[in-house]
């Protein structure tokens, strides 16, 4: 079937291709100008739709995501379906996917793989701590639809955190897809000028309880000050056992990303990129000396492209208070 996949993909993206660069267009238009317009970050809807796609290549089950994504403003379900149809096929007739979204070993990930992959170790790293914790609070949580059916979050309490405007779009668009969040407190929270327990603390969170902290996609938007800051705070607000899961990002990556393409992209929407720790060689050490220095305790990880002559990208990566 793998034949056949190739032999229907490739005259069929040939045929269609006009429309996959309109699909392209259309997408590109949504996420950087309406983002802009909305005054949200246009990464974060670049998030949502790898987790879309996931989900509609039967990779990642997020009914969320299935009702989100035809109802936000500042993404385009139908330019995504112009562009990924014959890759959607193939997967279909060869039973698996490949080129993109795909299923790669660990280590063996390229940039192109970046938000699907850190996608499923997230999901790995949550679903096994939430049996064991009573509080889940999602710091940045952007488009993130974990809490609507993508995971089980019946038995914690959960708490979102993101800026104003993000979040408002969020609740905004879950209650046009008629989706639920009486489970869920929504605190608007700037990281970099806010102190997010204070926030915290007008709420029924209870410092003293185990507590899952997601903070997925954030830390590569913000100086090490805040990033330390946040370590800090998360570890002096939560109870003994607690875990922190973050991704960090080699200094590669984001000096590829403060390029000038890369920085006026992310300009355009006022967003920039600043914090990393140095993955060339001996990156484990090297993550293990910042996890420590900030007083947890490391755990699990997941270091992205780690097969490559010039080291791992990124790692999602777990930490214990």
């Amino acid at each position: 079937m793998k034949l056949l996949s190739w032999l229907v993909y490739i005259p069929l993206q040939i045929i269609i291709l006009p429309l996959s660069i309109v699909g392209v267009i259309l997408v590109a238009y949504r996420q950087m100008l309406v983002s802009k317009r909305l005054a949200v970050s246009q990464t974060a809807i670049e998030v949502f739709n790898g987790r879309w796609t996931l989900h509609v290549f039967g990779m990642r089950n997020d009914p969320g995501a299935a009702k989100l994504g035809p109802l936000l403003p500042n993404t385009s379900t139908i330019g995504l379906w112009l562009t990924l149809l014959p890759l959607w096929l193939k997967a279909k007739i060869a039973g698996a996917p490949a080129i993109y979204p795909r299923r790669v070993k660990p280590g063996h990930e390229t940039v192109m793989d970046l938000i699907t992959g850190r996608t499923v170790y997230f999901d790995h790293l949550t679903s096994k701590q939430l049996p064991h914790v009573e509080q889940f609070v999602l710091l940045g949580a952007g488009m993130d639809t974990r809490p609507y059916g993508a995971l089980n979050v019946e038995s914690v309490k959960v708490f979102e955190l993101d800026q104003y405007a993000m979040q408002q779009l969020k609740r905004d668009t879950l209650n046009k897809a008629s989706i639920s969040a009486s489970h869920v407190t929504f605190l608007s929270v700037d990281f970099a000028h806010e102190d997010l327990f204070t926030k915290l603390a007008a709420t029924n969170y209870d410092r003293n309880k185990k507590t899952l902290f997601l903070w997925e996609g954030v830390t590569l938007y913000i100086s090490e000050m805040v990033v330390r800051d946040t370590f800090a705070k998360v570890r002096a607000n939560s109870a003994v056992g607690s875990v922190l899961l973050a991704d960090i990002y080699s200094k590669q990556l984001v000096s590829l990303m403060q390029s000038r393409p890369g920085r006026k992209m992310l300009h355009y929407t006022n967003e920039g990129v600043h914090f990393s720790l140095n993955f060339d060689k001996g990156w484990e050490n090297e993550l293990r000396t910042f996890v420590e220095s900030t007083g947890f305790t490391p755990g699990e990880t997941f270091f992205m492209g780690t097969q490559s002559r010039k080291g791992p990208f990124m790692v999602v990566a777990e930490m214990v208070v």
